[in-house]
């Protein structure tokens, strides 16, 4: 008799345990599926910004300069060292909802902010371009965002 006790004790405990564990594996499911991870943004939002920032500076090297020894208004601008103009030509491209800042190199130097640009406020995408113009190279690189901060 003594031993058929011990078993139905033993039985007990194994069913207490099963429900304890069943207890922290739901719990534990509740909490993981409460936790809200947020989606990541679209590839096509970084795309919009990029063609924004590559119709912008298209758009400055179409414009025609006035002295017809230049390719453009933007290769006047680069070649009488006008950085600040240049820079504000390539910012006037840019679509009313988005913002940007122009940085701009010649040869190997650091890039350097011209122009009326402002800070980046959240995401930012990057374009750059390169324009050979007699024998200096420059770099132009445009940072793009949306205006007040965007996605």
């Amino acid at each position: 008799m003594r031993g058929s006790t011990r078993f139905d004790d033993e039985g007990q405990i194994h069913v207490l345990e099963m429900l304890t564990l069943f207890w922290l594996f739901f719990m534990s499911a509740i909490f993981i599926l409460r936790i809200e991870v947020p989606d990541p943004p679209s590839i096509a939002v970084d795309a919009t910004l990029e063609l924004s920032g590559e119709d912008a500076l298209r758009m400055a090297r179409a414009e025609v300069s006035n002295n017809s020894s230049f390719d453009s208004l933007l290769h006047e601008h680069l070649q009488n060292r006008n950085l600040d103009s240049a820079c504000d030509l390539i910012l006037e491209g840019l679509e009313a909802t988005v913002d940007g800042r122009c940085w701009l190199a010649m040869d190997g130097s650091a890039s350097q902010v011209y122009g009326s640009s402002t800070s980046p406020i959240g995401r930012t995408e990057t374009v750059h371009s390169m324009l050979q113009q007699e024998s200096h190279l420059w770099t132009i690189s445009l940072d793009i965002w949306y205006r007040g901060g965007g996605i």
